[in-house]
């Protein structure tokens, strides 16, 4: 069951700081899951390697920010509208 994301600013940090730890593919695999869940055209490996794996950070934790959804009872935040990749901050702490 999925939730409507309800947290705090401190919260948003750590799903921020999440971001920022993960690998530069996975962030890459995320925005591209987005891009063909939403019909629109993703990142290539090409142009991914152009783009800093801040930059990708900062993708994933504004299309979390729209996607405004999480497993049921948090932690586990959802990047693509379907929730096949996901933040998970109980794995972080």
């Amino acid at each position: 069951m999925a939730w409507s994301i309800s947290i705090t600013p401190e919260g948003w940090n750590e799903i921020y700081e999440a971001c920022h730890g993960c690998e530069k593919h996975f962030l890459l695999e995320a925005i591209n899951e987005t891009a063909i869940q939403k019909g629109i055209p993703g990142i290539s490996e090409d142009a991914a390697k152009e783009i800093s794996h801040e930059a990708l950070a900062n993708i994933v934790f504004e299309i979390i920010q729209e996607t405004d959804t999480c497993d049921n009872g948090g932690f586990k935040y959802w990047i693509d509208p379907k929730g096949f990749y996901k933040i998970d901050l109980q794995l972080r702490r």
